[in-house]
C-alpha cells in the first residue's frame, strides 16, 4: 500500500477525512468510510505536537544533541536515517516549518559523506554538516519562536 501512495498513508487517510468532511451534505457515507479509517497520528508542525515517544521526537533529540557538540557528524547521520525510517515505517507525519527542518536536514545529509574514503568533492565535512545543520535548527526555532511565542525549537518558554 506504501508505493500506491507516495505522500504516505498516514497523509492519505488525513487527507481523504477533509475530503468526506466537504462532500458530507452530498456524500454522507464517506463520513463514515473516513472516521473508520483515521490518520494514525496528528501531523505535527512544532515540536511540542510530536507524539514523546515517536522516532520524530528521536530526531528532534538527535538535532539537539548534534547542534549541542554532544553527538559525531557520522553518529548523528547514521542515527538520523534510522529514525527517518522508523518513522516512515509507523507512518508518522510532520507538517509546515517541522516538516520543513526535516526536509532541509535530509538534504543536507545527501551531501555528506560517513565514510570519508567515500566523500566526493563538494561533500560536506563533518565540520560543514554540523555548521548547516545548527544553522537550520537555529532558523527553525527562530521561526517558531515568532509564531508561536516559544523561545526554544524543544517548544520550552
Amino acid at each position: 500500500m506504501t508505493a500506491a501512495v507516495a505522500e504516505g498513508i498516514g497523509t492519505a487517510r488525513a487527507r481523504f477525512g477533509r475530503y468526506a468532511g466537504a462532500l458530507a451534505a452530498r456524500h454522507p457515507s464517506l463520513t463514515a468510510v473516513a472516521a473508520a479509517h483515521p490518520a494514525e497520528h496528528h501531523a505535527g508542525s512544532h515540536p511540542a505536537e510530536v507524539e514523546p515517544h515517536s522516532a520524530a521526537a528521536q530526531q528532534l533529540e538527535l538535532l539537539e544533541a548534534f547542534t549541542q557538540g554532544a553527538y559525531s557528524a557520522p553518529d548523528f547521520a547514521h542515527d538520523w536515517w534510522e529514525a527517518r525510517r522508523v518513522s516512515q515505517a509507523n507512518g508518522e507525519r510532520l507538517r509546515g516549518p517541522l516538516a520543513d527542518l526535516f526536509g532541509r536536514v535530509f538534504m543536507l545529509l545527501e551531501d555528506y559523506s560517513v565514510d570519508p574514503e567515500l566523500a566526493e568533492p563538494g561533500d560536506l565535512s563533518d565540520t560543514d554538516l554540523r555548521t548547516a545543520v545548527t544553522a537550520a535548527w537555529n532558523t527553525f526555532g527562530q521561526f517558531s519562536a515568532e509564531r508561536s511565542g516559544h523561545v526554544s525549537p524543544r517548544g520550552e518558554d
